[in-house]
């Protein structure tokens, strides 16, 4: 595995997942049916097009959240404004972009599991990349993982799933979760 930084708290490792383990996961999460993506606001979940229009599929796994990130572990942040590194969110997110699919420019929302462990992190596997657009856009610069790569930010950055033009994108996604240190 290699780490890259973009700058920001922004970073990728590639070489997390093996090709065959990211095909088993692609063929996976379509066996699991894939739902349209709704946004949360203030006043809920919502569906709001002009912002997503991808297919997302939302499932509960504190095993395979556990195997993940034991294997990943040791590139995470140890430790962000006095919270240590606990373990990753066990609710998990496949996305699926077809051709004409985005998710426009937008922050991530934390996930507290109680009043000292929350999550901070963003952490997104890119599953293909067998597609033409698709990349993960921030205000500096644009992103196109390898199949296999991990790209982690902070929930508060802003960034967006470019348009896909051909091919299908596959990511699964969740979140690194901290424990507020006494």
């Amino acid at each position: 595995m290699k780490k890259i930084e973009y700058g920001a708290g922004v970073f990728a490792i590639q070489g997390f997942l093996t090709s065959q383990e990211c095909d088993a996961y692609i063929s996976d999460s379509e066996a699991m049916g894939y739902d349209e993506a709704e946004i949360q606001t203030a006043r809920g979940s919502q569906m709001y097009k002009d912002i997503r229009n991808n297919d997302r599929v939302i499932f509960d796994d504190a095993v395979m959240a556990n195997n993940i990130f034991n294997r990943i572990k040791a590139m995470l942040p140890q430790e962000v404004d006095g919270w240590e590194l606990i373990g990753l969110n066990e609710r998990l997110r496949f996305y699926r972009y077809e051709p004409g699919q985005y998710f426009k420019w937008h922050r991530d929302g934390s996930y507290a599991r109680n009043e000292k462990e929350a999550s901070l992190l963003s952490f997104l596997i890119f599953l293909n990349e067998d597609y033409e657009g698709g990349e993960i856009a921030f205000r500096w610069d644009k992103i196109k993982p390898e199949k296999g790569s991990v790209v982690v930010f902070p929930h508060a950055t802003m960034h967006q799933g470019s348009t896909v033009e051909s091919g299908v994108k596959y990511v699964l996604r969740t979140d690194v979760m901290y424990r507020e240190m006494a």
